[in-house]
């Protein structure tokens, strides 16, 4: 895939968090589309066709249940899912590896660390 046409759902409940991960994703010209809850993460997946999806495990409802359900899914992502845990949740952290997560990172994002784990997933499709 060209750098900078990737297709990125966020699913990120916490505006502080969100904003950032947008401006950096978008100002590295991909197409972002912000879900704060399950019901709209459903509903964003088969309507957007992400190339990716970043799913925080601490929305409405469980995250890592919503990875659960789509992961064998025509709408899971091409690029795979980036699981975000809560600093420290070592058991959050190894049931999304379990779970097949294509990578997992904890809050807070460092730097660029976040757009640099997606555009080498994007590498892969």
């Amino acid at each position: 895939m060209p750098p900078g046409r990737a297709r990125i759902l966020l699913a990120e409940d916490e505006a502080s968090i969100a904003q950032p991960v947008i401006d950096r994703f978008t100002g590295a010209g991909h197409d972002v589309r912000w879900a704060r809850a399950v019901r709209h993460v459903r509903e964003e997946l088969p309507a957007f066709s992400p190339d990716v999806l970043i799913l925080d495990t601490t929305l409405d409802t469980d995250g890592l249940e919503l990875f659960q359900a789509i992961r064998f899914a025509p709408e899971h992502p091409p690029g795979g899912v980036v699981i975000l845990t809560p600093p420290g949740d070592v058991g959050t952290r190894e049931r999304a590896q379990q779970l097949g997560a294509a990578a997992v990172l904890s809050k807070p994002l460092q730097g660029d660390e976040l757009l640099d784990v997606v555009e080498d997933l994007l590498t892969f499709i």
